[in-house]
């Protein structure tokens, strides 16, 4: 305990305080005592006083007594903290190193304690500076792999027409940037606004018979020159025409409503994929703010795959038919050769 009080340089300037004014004690108080006695005697020698002598000095003694006692109070302490030590670490040496030199002393040397603590911390803040620095830089790398091996799965799915491979669907996303800003139809947009309708078709005829010559762009081309391109998208019944023309077998056209349990029994069976028709009627927003085609793969755990040609993240997830109560409108299906 002694170790770390006698250390700090506060403690001791306290225990300096109280030995000085001990010290000033000491001096003082026997001086006036003497005074006062010097008082009394030179008034009997004097004849000044009413006292008797032998009460003269019995008081003078008592004041010398007095005096030599406080006189000898530092001796005292010291003897008597002596006594109290109890390790090597004493209070003798507490109460001796309160002095000014030795104070300055600690002063110094916990001044220095803090200059290196701080440096310390410095050196610390560094190292954790550099470990966020080598976690960002991990991670970073991670990030760049992990793009990379994207990348090199995309190209690895991507056929040679632009169609990446969703399972076993050849997908195309209507806004891909090779194609997507392409003219559709010049009172809606390009093929990315507007182009939803022949972008199914393409999906689905270049699943079916290959995508060579099975382009959005080239069902657009075949889709827009049978009218079926208009202001406000494509003509449903083009779309199953465009198909066919190809030589596949496209079903009639069903009311989703009329129909819904019968367009899961009949993709359950994964014979066809169905190109089907949406408007945002409930203001929903599922898969379209107005009205979208796309299409639906196969079932999967009792809902529906897709491929969505304008919001591919969705491609990613199954679908209840209660998604698609209120907004299908239509739909066709479209037989595996």
């Amino acid at each position: 305990m002694f170790l770390s009080v006698c250390d700090d340089s506060g403690f001791l300037s306290v225990i300096l305080l109280a030995r000085n004014i001990l010290d000033i004690i000491s001096i003082v108080v026997p001086i006036i005592l003497i005074i006062m006695l010097s008082i009394e005697l030179s008034k009997i020698v004097m004849g000044n006083t009413d006292k008797q002598v032998p009460a003269v000095i019995k008081s003078a003694t008592s004041k010398v007594i007095a005096a030599v006692a406080i006189f000898f109070i530092p001796t005292l302490v010291n003897l008597l903290l002596s006594m109290l030590n109890v390790t090597k670490f004493s209070a003798t040496a507490c109460w001796n190193n309160a002095n000014a030199t030795t104070i300055a002393e600690f002063k110094a040397v916990e001044e220095a304690r803090k200059i290196q603590e701080k440096e310390e911390l410095g050196k610390a803040s560094e190292e954790a500076k550099k470990e966020r620095d080598r976690v960002a830089e991990i991670r970073e790398e991670a990030r760049k792999e992990n793009e990379k091996k994207a990348e090199e799965e995309r190209k690895k799915n991507e056929n040679k027409n632009g169609g990446i491979m969703l399972g076993d669907v050849v997908y195309y996303n209507q806004c891909d940037p090779s194609f997507g800003s392409r003219l559709y139809y010049a009172s809606c947009g390009s093929i990315c606004s507007c182009g939803c309708g022949p972008t199914s078709a393409a999906i689905i005829a270049s699943t079916f018979l290959g995508a060579e010559g099975h382009h959005p762009v080239d069902a657009v081309a075949w889709i827009c020159s049978h009218g079926g391109c208009t202001a406000s998208g494509t003509v449903a019944q083009t779309n199953a025409d465009y198909l066919k023309s190809l030589g596949l077998n496209v079903s009639q056209q069903y009311s989703y409503s009329a129909n819904r349990q019968f367009l899961m029994d009949q993709m359950a069976t994964g014979k066809y994929l169905a190109i089907i028709l949406v408007h945002n009627n409930t203001r929903r927003n599922i898969f379209t703010s107005g009205g979208h085609f796309f299409v639906i793969t196969g079932v999967k755990n009792g809902e529906f795959t897709i491929a969505q040609p304008s919001r591919p993240a969705q491609n990613n997830q199954t679908w209840p038919l209660s998604a698609f109560d209120g907004d299908a409108v239509n739909y066709y299906l479209v037989e595996k050769p």
